[in-house]
């Protein structure tokens, strides 16, 4: 019988803790970004703003669509100057 109890308590303690870290954190002060704009940052960074990379996450008509760097950087740079 201990064993059970002990093994609730656990599952409660691991889902609980899953679903608040799976659920984000809604009392902080960091401004949300999308995990779309978040891929093609990450693919921008090493790029000149006027250059193009292949979206990661989109795809429109069948085709995956360019997205121009500047527009990246200014969303994410937006969201971060937002944030402090």
């Amino acid at each position: 019988m201990k064993r059970f109890v002990i093994a609730v308590f656990t599952s409660m303690f691991i889902l609980g803790s899953t679903a608040t870290m799976a659920s984000g954190n809604l009392e902080s002060s960091l401004t949300y970004i999308s995990a779309e704009n978040i891929s093609n940052w990450m693919s921008c960074r090493d790029k000149m703003p006027n250059d193009t990379v292949k979206s990661a996450t989109t795809v429109v008509n069948g085709k995956i669509p360019d997205i121009k760097c500047a527009d990246v950087n200014k969303i994410v740079e937006d969201a971060q100057a937002s944030s402090n």
